[in-house]
């Protein structure tokens, strides 16, 4: 399996040019930047395993709407983890909230989480395309496959990682109320 991941691994100029920035700037945002630092700098991962997971996704697995759910999920959550994990360890005060009810926050998510679910149904039931474009697209982009799952990753990581630190603030706020 390490062979064959090995053997057929894509380096798309695109993805590949933004997952190396993503990497370089993340870094730099954490070891070399002066001062105090931020929760943001996890947005930056959402690139990195977008490029990683397409990669490999595009090479072992079938492509379903579930595995298309999945792979967006998987880069979302780890992106949101490390959010919240900034958020928490570092002590950022948070701004006052914002004047939107804990049910309407709630909902957003889970639009947005609905929202993703669409998307792969989506990326996965649309037929391959084989004409001139196509090909000049795989230069930039990556094959067919790869490319779908990059999209689903990226796109779906952003949204899912969004959703995930709304229904965080969410539930956070929910505890909140319901302890006092």
């Amino acid at each position: 399996m390490l062979r064959l991941l090995i053997l057929r691994w894509e380096f798309p100029l695109i993805p590949a040019l933004f997952a190396l920035a993503s990497h370089l700037t993340f870094v730099f945002q954490e070891f070399y930047k002066p001062g105090p630092k931020s929760w943001e700098t996890s947005i930056l991962c959402v690139p990195i395993l977008a490029y990683v997971y397409a990669n490999v996704l595009s090479i072992l697995v079938e492509r379903t709407p579930a595995s298309m759910l999945l792979a967006s999920l998987a880069t979302a959550l780890p992106s949101a983890c490390l959010a919240i994990y900034f958020f928490y360890s570092r002590q950022i005060r948070r701004k006052p909230d914002p004047q939107i009810s804990t049910l309407k926050m709630l909902g957003y998510a889970l639009a947005g989480l609905a929202l993703i679910a669409i998307a792969a149904y989506g990326l996965a039931e649309i037929p391959a395309c084989t004409d001139a474009k196509c090909r000049r697209g795989a230069e930039l982009f990556g094959h067919v496959e790869f490319g779908r799952y990059y999209l689903i990753c990226l796109v779906g990581g952003m949204i899912g990682m969004s959703s995930l630190l709304l229904l965080h603030d969410a539930l956070r706020r929910f505890f909140k109320l319901a302890s006092k």
